[in-house]
C-alpha cells in the first residue's frame, strides 16, 4: 500500500505530540490487555506513546521505580503498595485493575509430615521476593494465627523454575 506524503507527514507530526507514560508490570497474564494494545497501537491513536517495561521482581521493585521517577503508572498488587505508601512513599491508588480477589494458600510438600496449620509454627516460609503478594500473604497468615514472624523466617526463592 502506498502512502501520501501527507498520510506519512501526519504520522510524524502525530509521533512527535504524543503525551509520554512510562508503565510498569510483572509478566503475567493480567498484563495482556497492555501488551495487545502495545502491539495494536491503540495507545499511539488515543495520543499517548507507553513505554512498556516488564518488571519480573514485582510490586517491591515497582514501588521503587515509582518512587524514583522511573515509573509513571505502575500495575501491582494492591496491598504492597498501600504497604508502601504508608512507609512513606509520595505514590497514590488511583483506580483497581484486577478487580476480584486473588485466592492464596498456605501450600507444603506432599512428603512433609504436616498436617494440621498449627504445625506451621515456626516453620520459614517461602516467598517469591520482598514486598511480593507472597510476603504479604505469609506476613499476614501468622499474624491472623497470632504468630510473629520476623524478615528471618522468610525465605527468598525468586522465580522458580
Amino acid at each position: 500500500m502506498k502512502r501520501s506524503f501527507r498520510s506519512v507527514q501526519a504520522s510524524v507530526d502525530a509521533a512527535t505530540s504524543l503525551v509520554p507514560v512510562r508503565v510498569g508490570g510483572v509478566p503475567e497474564h493480567f498484563n495482556l490487555p497492555w501488551l495487545l494494545a502495545l502491539e495494536r497501537r491503540a495507545f499511539v491513536r488515543a495520543g499517548v506513546e507507553v513505554k512498556w517495561r516488564t518488571v519480573p521482581q514485582g510490586t517491591g521493585a515497582m514501588c521503587e521505580l515509582l518512587r524514583r521517577g522511573e515509573l509513571d503508572l505502575a500495575l501491582m498488587v494492591t496491598e504492597g503498595a498501600v504497604r508502601d505508601i504508608l512507609r512513606g512513599n509520595p505514590s497514590r491508588i488511583v483506580a483497581p485493575y484486577v478487580d476480584s480477589a486473588l485466592t492464596w494458600g498456605v501450600h507444603v510438600g506432599a512428603w512433609t509430615d504436616i498436617n494440621e496449620p498449627t504445625a506451621l509454627q515456626g516453620v520459614p516460609y517461602a516467598i517469591s521476593r520482598p514486598n511480593s503478594g507472597s510476603h504479604l500473604v505469609a506476613l499476614n497468615y501468622a499474624r491472623s494465627k497470632g504468630w510473629s514472624v520476623g524478615e528471618e523466617d522468610l525465605e527468598v526463592v525468586n522465580d522458580l523454575p
